[in-house]
């Protein structure tokens, strides 16, 4: 009877199909749905298949999808006109320039200007008293006069044969020392007033009324500085010299502009001063440029920049000097292409004009050119895109 049950058994297994055998991710899945409840699996099949179909069926998608790019702005190759020139960096100097000294010892009565101001030629700065320097100057003029008499009479006696000709040579040198001394008393009273040589702008004073000034060492008082005109003094290589053919065609004018401000900003300014050599240890030849300084916003000891043109008027493409990628290996930038992709082009730059760069080859009008946001892509990515001009005024 046991045998007879074994092979019952083994006939009733043959009739259940066989389970198949699933990878272990499979197993695993199938074991815990096969815990859940019959309602809770059917809810669970339901929302997975709801969400399933809404995907397939959802026209945002596509929306979603793009809202996720990265964004970057873009702009095209500005074409303009333009001369290609060396950018140079000068520096503002007074076209004339006087360290104010008293010249003869007194106190300080007065003072005619405030500290950094403008001031006019002829214009009173100082006042040493003058008390003393006059009353010498009248004392000297009297010993003149006093003198002046003296060879007078010595010259009637001399033609009377009444004097000797030492005595007529002797009242000569002492009429002549009394108006030396007198001369020189007329100048120390007017060393006593001290005004300004040029029209310029002054600096500030070392000392207050009531103060003795020019003791025994002459006294510095403020230094004077004339800024209409003002010199740009700069220096330029020897290879960019031969390069713009300063030593046969000096150009006539620079363009100075201050740093960082537009180039419509610049002025023009006369090449004054060209050195008679290079310096050997530096390789360089000193320039100097002239400017008018109307409105006097250059000051002396400021930094300017200073462009000196090399060709002709001509059409080049211009992009944004930040958008300039530098390597080893030379610039490029990033674009984004027509498909929205962005591709890196190996570019040759040029001359800056303001805050863009000439590019001589590598870019095309229709190309464009990553502006902001190139810091979050790679060639090969795909990017949203935004117009550069556009995203600046919004």
């Amino acid at each position: 009877m046991a045998k007879r049950r074994g092979v019952g058994e083994r006939a009733a297994n043959a009739a259940v199909p066989a389970e198949p055998r699933r990878p272990a991710f499979h197993a695993a899945l199938y074991r815990t749905l096969s815990a859940l409840p019959r309602i809770a699996l059917l809810t669970t099949l339901s929302v997975a298949l709801s969400a399933a179909f809404s995907g397939c069926h959802d026209g945002n998608a596509p929306v979603a999808q793009a809202a996720q790019l990265p964004q970057v702005s873009v702009m095209h190759p500005e074409s303009r006109e333009v001369r290609e020139q060396l950018d140079l960096t000068g520096s503002v100097a007074p076209s004339a320039t006087v360290t104010l000294v008293a010249r003869v010892q007194g106190v300080l009565k007065e003072i005619g200007f405030a500290d950094g101001a403008n001031v006019k030629q002829g214009q009173l700065l100082f006042r040493i008293e003058p008390d003393t320097y006059r009353a010498q100057l009248v004392y000297d003029q009297a010993s003149l006069d006093n003198a002046d008499q003296e060879l007078t009479r010595q010259k009637e006696l001399t033609s009377d044969n009444a004097t000797s000709e030492s005595s007529l040579q002797k009242a000569q040198t002492t009429r002549d020392q009394a108006l030396a001394k007198r001369d020189m008393s007329r100048i120390n009273l007017g060393y006593t007033e001290i005004r300004a040589p040029f029209a310029g702008r002054i600096g500030a004073r070392a000392f207050d009324v009531g103060n003795v000034v020019g003791g025994s060492d002459s006294t510095r008082l403020p230094t004077l500085d004339r800024i209409q005109p003002v010199y740009v003094n700069f220096t330029l290589n020897e290879r960019d010299a031969n390069r713009i053919g300063l030593f046969t065609r000096a150009p006539r004018t620079v363009r100075v502009n201050l740093i960082g401000a537009k180039p419509e900003q610049g002025e023009d300014a006369a090449l004054e001063f060209v050195d008679t050599r290079v310096d050997p240890a530096s390789g360089a030849i000193k320039l100097r440029a002239d400017i008018a300084n109307r409105d006097t916003h250059l000051i002396p000891g400021m930094s300017v920049e200073v462009h000196i043109p090399v060709s002709e008027p001509q059409k080049v493409l211009l992009v944004p000097d930040t958008a300039l990628l530098r390597e080893q290996a030379g610039a490029s930038v990033l674009v984004a292409n027509a498909s929205g992709v962005i591709e890196k082009r190996g570019v040759t730059t040029g001359s800056l004009y303001g805050s863009l760069r000439a590019i001589k080859s590598g870019l095309g009008p229709a190309d464009r050119v990553v502006t902001g946001g190139g810091l979050a892509v790679a060639p090969g990515i795909k990017v949203q895109t935004v117009d550069a001009v556009a995203q600046g005024r919004s």
